[in-house]
């Protein structure tokens, strides 16, 4: 319980700190600034209209420090609504930082900026990334986010890799928007792509044989004898992703959505979208290549779970004397074509702001030329491993004093059951996926719900959850009685309550849709970690849970983003045949309003979320020290919270916004 202790107090403190409303005018500097805008970019040699942050994808990547307040400036240069979301941080005492719009938040209007306050704990350290939360635009609007160690890793290495993994659709986020909210409703279809770190790598090719860089295999320098961390991010709009390197085949995964774990040695790497996976690789030894006459090596990523496998290849470039060419073919040289790549076709830079510091992208120091790349294989080399059950019961954290402790199935207080369901043949509107609806049954019947964010453009219909309980106090939040007569949420509100001290058991259940179809839904909780405690097929049984998971002797593991698994593609209509489960504690540490979401955005526009509001009203606004009459500038869109450059852009006059500052400022300033 020491933890549970520290981190009590530790929640104490900050919130004590008075709340602080101060202007943001020219003596403020924020740390980091971050402009969303749109443009034409190219994606896998196409071009393509895309929201992107800093003028590039991924984004510029941000490193935090422990403990430290950073302030992060987020300009919405675009013409459609933004927020940003911090995937993966807490967020519970910087309450409208989360970047959840219509929960924490009203969305950052067009032409204006909003400012938000990060102040990562210690157990916070590792890998995440940064993304907007509006529409189709996190499939570009995206970058790494890395919080540095407070002290030395619990695991040495030498240096450090990114591979941010993206997808990409041709079509822009309006059109993939309209599709899924039409009615009838329309399908996007399965990507056309694969992204490493912003290449596709399924060029050079006969029929393209000088690509631009964005389908060039994005290529990865090492050196011998050499020990990685390799962070890896699923940034995908909606892809599995499963990867492996070429003749190396022992990867320690080390940890998982951020939180440290036992070494678990692998062959292979699967994420889904939402989540992060950090391992270690050790190269060969000089001698080694030597023997095998190799310095080049195929890195190869392929789609699961979806209509057909897209496919991506990065190279492994060993920096070393002597030249050895490309990869080499290991089963049959005429399975490969090689021939020298003339440099790509020259394209004009996309337009930064000068003002905007984006000289840290991430790093790829990639010393092959053009000419040195091989083409890409018509014969995939490797046979990438793939299994819906990789790393089920097997991650254990480690026992780090910053990190929560283990629920035991003794310590919880409430189960609560959340079905999942799609109305896949019905013509009306396309936002169909239902919630909370009794297994068996229709849920347009009227026992489901659906919950949507905001939209691209214009105010909501709707206030934010938090901005409601800020303003009506405990009228604003979803009834507690009315929800446990309705198994566990509120009905008026559609909001799940829990109150301080209650521990959580929460079980998602796939459901078929009404066409008896069912899909894996990789579901991401905002305010901070819970206990994955595993998944199955069928419907949950606990005791048969419980009693695998003593014969396994494992506790369940930290995460932020799991799957709940599709163990069949189909059955009866609105029959259970998958469920996922978590156990969560209700602490003065993760009180706030907060979504938790399937993270494919197709999903996450259709009207797969659901709100949790933990801790009662005066529990979330007791942060703030009586200030909530003064916090007006939150309250409505487009309030004095939210400032404007002017200059005449958008015939916006010059606003600088007044800010809660919910921290003291700690530690030296950081940017990008």
């Amino acid at each position: 319980m020491l933890f549970f202790q520290l981190s009590i107090l530790y929640y104490l403190i900050a919130s004590t700190s008075a709340t602080r409303l101060i202007k943001h005018d020219e003596s403020f500097t924020p740390d980091i600034v971050l402009r969303v805008g749109l443009t034409t970019i190219l994606q896998s040699c196409e071009p393509r209209l895309s929201v992107v942050v800093n003028g590039t994808y991924p984004g510029p990547p941000i490193y935090l420090e422990t403990d430290v307040t950073t302030w992060v400036r987020v300009y919405n240069d675009a013409d459609v609504n933004t927020t940003m979301h911090w995937h993966g941080l807490t967020q519970s005492t910087s309450p409208f930082a989360d970047g959840t719009p219509l929960a924490s938040q009203w969305p950052i209007p067009p032409g204006h900026f909003f400012d938000y306050e990060l102040h990562p704990d210690n157990s916070e350290a590792g890998t995440y990334f940064y993304h907007t939360h509006v529409g189709f635009q996190a499939i570009t609007a995206n970058g790494v986010l890395i919080v540095k160690d407070p002290v030395a890793p619990p695991y040495q290495y030498d240096d450090e890799i990114i591979l941010h993994i993206g997808d990409f659709y041709p079509k822009d986020d309006y059109e993939l928007e309209t599709m899924l909210t039409s009615s009838p409703h329309r399908w996007t279809g399965d990507p056309a792509a694969l992204l490493i770190n912003g290449q596709s790598g399924i060029a050079p090719t006969v029929e393209n044989m000088t690509p631009d860089k964005s389908c060039q295999p994005h290529i990865i320098d090492v050196q011998p004898g050499t020990t990685y961390r390799l962070r890896v991010i699923g940034a995908t709009a909606i892809s599995m992703v499963t990867f492996a390197i070429d003749q190396h085949t022992s990867l320690d995964i080390i940890a998982a959505d951020s939180y440290y774990t036992q070494k678990y040695t692998t062959d292979h790497i699967q994420v889904q979208t939402g989540q992060r996976f950090d391992a270690l690789l050790t190269t060969k030894s000089q001698a080694e290549l030597d023997k095998m006459g190799n310095n080049q090596f195929w890195v190869q990523f392929e789609t699961r779970e979806a209509g057909s496998v897209q496919r991506a290849y990065a190279i492994l470039n060993y920096q070393t004397t002597t030249a050895r060419g490309p990869p080499k073919a290991r089963r049959d040289q005429a399975t490969y074509t090689w021939a020298p790549v003339q440099a790509p076709s020259s394209v004009s830079p996309v337009p930064v702001p000068t003002q905007i510091d984006v000289d840290q992208q991430i790093p790829s120091n990639a010393t092959l030329k053009y000419d040195d790349i091989a083409y890409i294989p018509i014969n995939p080399p490797l046979e990438v491993p793939y299994s819906p059950d990789w790393l089920e019961y097997a991650l254990v954290n480690l026992q780090l004093p910053c990190y929560l402790e283990p629920i035991d199935s003794s310590e919880v207080t409430r189960r609560i059951v959340v079905g999942w369901t799609q109305l896949a043949s019905k013509n009306q509107s396309g936002r169909t996926v239902y919630l909370g609806s009794l297994p068996g049954q229709d849920p347009a019947a009227g026992e489901g719900y659906s919950w949507f964010d905001a939209q691209p453009s214009g105010p909501s219909y709707s206030t934010p959850y938090l901005i409601d309980i800020y303003r009506h106090g405990q009228a604003g939040a979803p009834d507690y009685e009315r929800a446990m007569a309705n198994g566990g949420i509120d009905p008026v509100l559609q909001a799940w309550p829990a109150r301080i001290g209650e521990v959580l058991e929460i079980v998602w259940q796939n459901e078929a849709s009404d066409t008896g179809k069912y899909g894996i839904h990789p579901l991401h909780a905002h305010g901070g970690p819970y206990f994955d405690i595993g998944s199955g097929s069928g419907i949950y049984d606990p005791e048969a849970n419980d009693a695998k998971l003593a014969e396994a002797g494992w506790k369940g593991t930290l995460r932020d983003t799991t799957i709940l698994p599709a163990p069949a593609p189909g059955g009866r209509p609105y029959s259970v045949n998958g469920w996922r489960a978590w156990r969560v504690r209700i602490t003065e540490a993760n009180i706030g309003v907060w979504s938790i979401h399937c993270h494919i955005l197709q999903h996450v526009i259709m009207g797969q979320q659901t709100i949790w509001v933990f801790g009662n009203a005066d529990d979330i606004t007791k942060g703030s020290n009586g200030a909530q009459s003064e916090l007006q500038g939150y309250f409505t869109y487009g309030g004095n919270v939210v400032g404007s450059e002017g200059q005449g852009k958008r015939g916006l006059e010059k606003k600088w916004p007044t800010v809660a500052h919910f921290f003291e400022p700690t530690g030296p300033r950081h940017r990008i």
